[in-house]
């Protein structure tokens, strides 16, 4: 740097921050080192080189500089809450959570703490925290921070807490363009939770997307020549045990190696496992990325040369959308992870099929449609499950009861729902409620609603949550699944028809209403699809009292989850590759993306 020792310690400060703010970490760093050298103890000197060191990915270094920051200037309330992000980052979230509080008792209105401090809370299972963190931030930002709103929606819906998901649906459907500048936009994952029409839902996430893809210059992808093999990129945070790595599992192991070289990119945990041994072995080529900066996650993809880049996150939690919107791959699709539309520019091609996307829906989605012959959802057949049917004894059920599962996430129940297990309660004296016990607050508010009615809250039956084998083998111990609205069962309804129970879908008019449905299509079950409320009301009444038409239906379902194509992950990719040979031959003619059905 030329003449930077004749710069006041302002000057270089000022230098360095417009660097910084341009994206050139490097440039900015030295200008920091300068400025340090000049005046060792600056704060914010010492602040904003941690910060680039935590950019960088190099967290001693950044814990150790803004450290030093708080030091000098122990009141800062931002060096405490960016100390806590580098914390955070480096595994230590009750440390982290000490940090943020620190920063909001130095300053009740610093939204950054409040909003780091839902998010960790919701991390730590602490929901009712989370939920009021949300509601300060909300409360602080005049109601313009979406991801706010969004987020204390789920929360809520997490504990079972209905009474304000009304309003907060109403101020997500008022929040201008962040274009604005006078809101940031929703997570589209929160939404999943309301009864947004697929045309809200698709705005929505054009907004999530494009306030991504406005701060990310695309990387551009010159034609190259065919390669033996077609260099398919598989991008997720799950590759452990998670309901994605679950469903994915048979069917990467299916792909003809011979004309696909698979590489799989993995951001989250570097944990081990039966699952993830499986997934490493079925790629020619495993990548951690986790320490790695989103845009050198998408320089890592690009010099690997993906020919189609595969996203399984889409808007879902740590999710790294930025390396979406870097565009490090010609060609990059949507599949499995999230029900719904990615939005903005940066994905060419959602997979799904004609149940969850039906012909004519297409304009709700920023990608182009393809659709899959059967289900979009893969399955895996070594997965185990009870040969013979579990006894109720032992999950503590009553023997003798009608067992009713419901073991979706808590932030999938609502009231429309609820009212109608409740409603097959009362017309059935034996039938209970098993639900999986994700929250003790969650299952309090559920009993005593159930109370207020007059059901004995006894009757709702709260199992703990349980390795994927033992999970499987105890589900058939229940009699009928009844599916969730307007966010329905998607590895959990798969869970059930495996485990041979029979399941009643409620198919809304979004994807993520809509994949319980697609399931019992593909079986060709569609007698088990209601479209309504009082239609799902009418057949979960029915099949609660007719035990012998449910007899023959679970002696059905069996036999036919044994030879149905849906649960074999290796008779699913051969359609999958097709539909990707088709995407690419597109784009070596030159020709832009455009759906298609395989």
């Amino acid at each position: 740097m030329s003449g930077g020792k004749h710069k006041t310690a302002e000057q270089l400060l000022q230098d360095a921050v417009k660097l910084h703010l341009s994206g050139d970490l490097d440039g900015a760093g030295r200008q920091y080192k300068s400025l340090l050298k000049l005046a060792p103890l600056h704060p914010d000197g010492l602040h904003l080189s941690g910060l680039v060191a935590m950019q960088k990915g190099r967290l001693a270094e950044a814990e150790r500089l803004i450290r030093g920051a708080i030091a000098a200037s122990p009141k800062a309330a931002a060096f405490h809450g960016n100390l806590g992000t580098v914390l955070l980052s480096s595994g230590r979230p009750q440390e982290a959570m000490a940090c943020y509080r620190r920063a909001v008792e130095l300053d009740e209105s610093y939204v950054d703490g409040w909003r780091n401090i839902a998010s960790v809370a919701a991390q730590l299972d602490n929901h009712e925290g989370s939920a009021l963190a949300y509601s300060n931030v909300v409360r602080l930002t005049g109601g313009g921070d979406g991801g706010a709103l969004g987020y204390l929606g789920l929360e809520l819906a997490v504990l079972c807490d209905w009474d304000n998901i009304p309003m907060v649906r109403e101020a997500i459907s008022a929040l201008p363009s962040w274009r604005t500048g006078k809101s940031l936009p929703v997570a589209p994952f929160t939404l999943l939770i309301h009864d947004f029409s697929p045309a809200e839902l698709r705005r929505h996430a054009d907004e999530a997307a494009s306030f991504i893809e406005n701060r990310t210059a695309p990387m551009s992808h010159a034609p190259v020549p065919r390669r033996p093999r077609l260099r398919l990129g598989y991008l997720s945070e799950d590759f452990h045990d998670h309901a994605t790595a679950y469903l994915l599992a048979e069917a990467l192991e299916g792909h003809d190696r011979s004309r696909f070289e698979i590489f799989a990119y993995s951001y989250g945990p570097e944990t081990q496992g039966a699952v993830r041994a499986r997934l490493r072995d079925a790629c020619d080529h495993w990548v951690e990325l986790r320490a790695l900066s989103e845009p050198d996650c998408a320089k890592r993809i690009q010099a690997d040369g993906i020919d189609i880049l595969v996203d399984l996150k889409g808007h879902t939690g740590r999710a790294r959308t930025g390396i979406l919107a870097a565009r490090p791959a010609p060609l990059q699709v949507a599949w499995l992870g999230f029900p719904g539309t990615f939005g903005g520019t940066c994905m060419d091609y959602i997979v799904a099929d004609s149940f969850v996307i039906p012909p004519g829906a297409e304009g709700d989605y920023a990608e182009q449609v393809v659709r899959l012959p059967l289900c979009y959802q893969p399955n895996d057949s070594r997965r185990p499950r009870a040969a013979i049917r579990e006894s109720k004894a032992r999950w503590g059920l009553p023997g003798e009861a009608f067992v009713i599962a419901v073991f979706n996430n808590t932030f999938k129940i609502n009231a429309e729902a609820f009212a109608v297990w409740v409603s097959v309660l009362q017309a059935q004296p034996d039938a209970v409620l098993w639900f999986v016990e994700f929250h003790p607050t969650a299952s309090a508010s559920l009993r005593n609603m159930a109370q207020a009615v007059g059901i004995d809250p006894a009757r709702l039956i709260f199992a703990p949550r349980l390795p994927q084998a033992e999970h499987l083998a105890r589900l058939s111990a229940a009699d009928l699944f009844l599916d969730t609205w307007p966010c329905g069962g998607h590895t959990t309804a798969s869970d059930a028809l495996w485990a041979g129970v029979p399941l009643v879908a409620w198919a809304g008019r979004t994807f993520a209403s809509r994949v319980a449905g697609s399931l019992l299509h593909a079986l060709g079950f569609d007698e088990l699809i209601a479209e309504s409320q009082g239609a799902y009301h009418a057949l979960a009444q029915h099949l609660a009292k007719d035990r012998a038409a449910l007899a023959q239906l679970r002696e059905r379902l069996w036999a036919t989850t044994q030879s149905s194509p849906l649960f074999d992950g290796k008779a699913f990719v051969g359609p999958l590759e097709t539909a990707f040979d088709t995407m690419w031959a597109r784009w070596e003619k030159g020709e832009k993306p455009k759906g298609f059905d395989v």
